[in-house]
């Protein structure tokens, strides 16, 4: 139906009925030539096609999205002992040290009480 056809047919219309029916007669009829309509099984073929390639790249989304959280995992994991490697290490050189404070302790109460290595508790002394 053309333009000029649709007119007609609107005019027609108001002329037996009033403006609101004959709008309403027009938004009934299809708004193109019914051959340049979208046919059910045409646009069911385009959204199955469409569909399809949506779940075929929600698929490689997801499998791209595990890979990427395994090589997280992987990083975190080395990257968690390495630091606690680094924590071992740093709580054996503090250990070292407070055996090492707590014998030279041990040595200036030893001395103290005896009153031998009065020069050694001197030579101590003056280092700390």
């Amino acid at each position: 139906m053309s333009e000029e056809d649709r007119s007609r047919l609107y005019a027609w219309f108001r002329e037996q009925l009033d403006e609101r029916r004959a709008e309403y007669m027009m938004s009934c009829l299809a708004p193109a030539p019914l051959s340049d309509l979208v046919t059910k099984e045409h646009l069911e073929r385009v959204l199955s096609a469409a569909f399809s390639e949506f779940a075929l790249n929600l698929s490689d989304q997801r499998d791209a999205d595990r890979k990427e959280v395994a090589d997280q995992r992987e990083a975190d994991r080395k990257q968690f002992a390495d630091e606690r490697e680094a924590d071992r290490q740093e709580a054996r050189k503090r250990h070292r040290w407070l055996v090492g404070i707590a014998v030279v302790l041990a040595l200036e109460i030893v001395a103290a009480e005896a009153g031998w290595l009065q020069p050694l508790t001197d030579l101590l002394a003056a280092a700390f």
